[in-house]
């Protein structure tokens, strides 16, 4: 499994990659991955990969999560 690749120039990198970064949980990662709040992926080996310029954002929704305690669901209905 690859945990990075570069796409025209551009880093990638495996959920499963952020979600060590981060130490969070694969599950809730791919649940924010798939309400849309960490923008569009690509599949590259049958794994899910995020642009690394998203980070920021996937901080910004670790933090809401971790402290303020608020689900996917609830993060992206004050993203809309």
């Amino acid at each position: 499994m690859r945990d990075r690749v570069y796409i025209e120039g551009d880093l990638y990198l495996s959920l499963e990659t952020v979600a060590e970064i981060y130490r969070i949980e694969i599950v809730w990662l791919r649940e924010a991955y798939d309400t849309g709040l960490l923008g569009s992926g690509v599949v590259s080996e049958s794994v899910i990969c995020i642009a690394a310029a998203k980070m920021d954002r996937v901080a910004t929704i670790v933090r809401l999560h971790d402290v303020l305690g608020l689900d996917v669901e609830t993060i992206e209905k004050f993203e809309r």
